[in-house]
């Protein structure tokens, strides 16, 4: 088979949806009995150079800035250039005005429906009509979870056995995590991190809940029952300035904004943590929990969407934007008679099992 993978995603940000369409990208580059065309933006991305002289590997650079006209019009003027058994688009909606046979477009999650509060208007929109608009022309949508095949389903009416289900994974590197005190110190310092903390990490905007959580901490820290810092690693999204708002300054003194997280530091920032919380409102999947639970960490989940499905019985969990659930949640988290066993060798997420069951979807076609 030739296989055209979209990864212009990858040169905006790297967040949940361009790591799942990176790591499925790279499991799938190993297996040499098929073909690849592999299209960036602006220039071949860092985690794909050393495939750049495979036989059986084209990459394919376009050149340009912004996203909707990128998106819209450059990207589907290039691949109309060229021919593939399958066209696949992991991280973003299939372009609106690309009509290729055999297009599979991803569908993460249907949060433009089920919670468009989180979303400014414009991206709202944005993804309502894309994701319209590949049920219709696209061969199958990708997604997943089975919360988001169930959502597709029965909000977008859309058949069960034209989904496929592809669970994202979780990298060797946290697996195979083990505390090292030289790196650690070195984290540490890059990050300004204190020897303990409570950690949460993903993109600063409304759908995580961030708020929810600093008003749990704030509470705690006022009542005199947690003393650790808060850490909140990740970029900046919308609304950003509401986080903090109305925040005493006692409480903001002991919050500590790291930013983007490099890639390879991400192990050592999740198994320092004394705990991790994910208060997040709706998650197609989830992933930084479950590498936190994949590094040997304890987490504390919300109960929203997929989360329970995703992370098991390997995470406690609290009542999805319930603060008084979450305050609780915390302090019985923090005892260490409470510490849940690490779990990391029984994840049963991975990226290379995935891979292979997506290309053997496409090869039973």
């Amino acid at each position: 088979m030739k296989i055209l993978i979209d990864l212009t995603s990858l040169a905006d940000n790297f967040s949940g949806i361009e790591r799942y369409a990176a790591c499925l990208a790279l499991e799938m580059l190993k297996d040499k009995n098929h073909n690849y065309i592999l299209i960036f933006k602006n220039e071949i991305h860092p985690l794909f150079i050393t495939y750049k002289s495979n036989t059986g590997v084209e990459m394919i650079v376009i050149s340009g800035s912004g996203k909707l006209f990128f998106n819209q019009i450059k990207l589907p003027l290039e691949i109309y250039r060229h021919k593939a058994d399958w066209y696949l688009f992991m991280a973003f909606p299939v372009p609106l005005l690309l009509f290729k046979r055999n297009m599979v477009s991803t569908i993460h999650d249907i949060c433009c429906w089920d919670c468009p509060e989180t979303m400014n208007r414009s991206s709202k929109w944005y993804f309502r009509i894309s994701h319209l608009v590949a049920i219709r022309k696209c061969k199958r949508i990708l997604t997943i979870s089975g919360f988001s095949q169930n959502r597709i389903m029965d909000k977008l009416k859309y058949p069960k056995e034209q989904i496929w289900l592809i669970y994202c994974g979780v990298d060797y590197k946290f697996l195979n995590y083990i505390q090292d005190e030289k790196t650690d110190l070195e984290i540490r310092a890059k990050y300004n991190l204190p020897d303990r903390y409570l950690l949460s990490l993903s993109t600063l905007e409304p759908r995580k809940n961030l708020r929810l959580l600093v008003e749990a901490y704030g509470e705690l820290a006022a009542e005199g029952k947690i003393a650790i810092p808060l850490v909140l690693a990740g970029r900046k999204g919308w609304k950003m300035n509401e986080l903090l708002k109305n925040i005493d300054e006692t409480v903001l003194k002991n919050i500590i904004f790291t930013g983007f997280i490099d890639d390879e530091d991400l192990p050592a920032l999740y198994g320092n943590a004394s705990l991790f919380v994910f208060p997040s409102k709706y998650e197609g999947f989830g992933m930084p929990p479950l590498e936190a639970l994949a590094c040997g960490t304890r987490v504390l989940s919300s109960d929203a969407a997929s989360l329970s499905e995703v992370l098991g019985n390997k995470a406690a969990y609290f009542k999805n934007d319930d603060l008084a659930s979450l305050k609780a949640g915390l302090l019985l988290s923090l005892n260490p008679e409470n510490r849940s066993p690490e779990t990391g060798k029984e994840i049963k997420f991975l990226w290379h099992a995935e891979a292979e069951r997506l290309l053997g979807l496409m090869g039973a076609e």
